[in-house]
């Protein structure tokens, strides 16, 4: 996978932005104009980067571009998802910290390379985008076991571990095959080709992930619809 990923990066043109050490933008090559078309070009000079960002992932951003700061520290490729001009979009970002003559007035450049068209087609997700102790990794739908809600994010157990996945339950849920997943909680998500039994009194499926069995638990308005989709009933 980490062959593909730098074969991907080989072959596109990456938005680049040049930030200055209180964070407000110095310069941004052409690309970034295309891959951020839903932000007004003066507000990308107006303020700083976080002001850019909700606020709930502001904290996370900033941690972030202050070890981006520390050059002996290595910032891996990292993941975000975004909607720009009613497309859906997924972005690899490396952050690379550039010293400048003067003291005090080093620069970071962020470099973002689009790679929706390796992993969607017409809004469905054919590569799901996650990570995984600081590498990424591009799963098939068919490799995922179940999803579970983890606030704005969400946690994806696959045949190979599990990983995070910077897209909330909800929306990832509307872009997976829907004839393969159904949404047994509001918390959780299932592979129903995964499914090994249900026990209809407690509520719950067992899947198998692993090497061992696991159990989700089902809502009481979600279960008859999903002994429904499985043959049950």
């Amino acid at each position: 996978m980490t062959r593909s990923l730098i074969n991907m990066i080989e072959q596109m043109e990456p938005g680049v932005v040049i930030l200055n050490s209180n964070l407000t933008v110095a310069s941004v090559s052409s690309m970034i104009f295309m891959i951020f078309g839903h932000i007004p070009r003066e507000r990308i000079f107006e303020g700083d980067l976080l002001g850019l960002h909700r606020e709930e992932v502001r904290a996370k951003v900033a941690e972030t571009l202050r070890l981006a700061r520390q050059a002996k520290r290595h910032i891996p490729l990292s993941l975000k998802f975004i909607t720009s001009e009613g497309q859906d979009r997924y972005l690899l970002i490396k952050l690379v910290s550039l010293a400048e003559q003067e003291p005090g007035d080093d620069k970071i450049c962020a470099m973002f390379y689009d790679i929706t068209p390796f992993i969607s087609t017409e809004r469905k997700l054919t590569r799901v985008p996650v990570t995984s102790r600081g590498e990424i990794h591009l799963l098939k739908p068919d490799e995922i076991v179940f999803l579970r809600a983890d606030n704005n994010y969400c946690i994806i157990c696959a045949e190979s571990g599990e990983y995070h996945c910077d897209m909330s339950l909800g929306a990832i849920e509307k872009r997976l095959p829907g004839e393969m997943f159904f949404r047994i909680h509001r918390s959780y998500l299932v592979n129903i080709t995964k499914v090994r039994k249900v026990h209809r009194d407690r509520h719950e499926c067992v899947v198998e992930a692993a090497g061992g069995d696991l159990r989700l638990p089902i809502s009481r308005d979600k279960l008859q619809a999903f002994l429904m989709e499985i043959g049950l009933k």
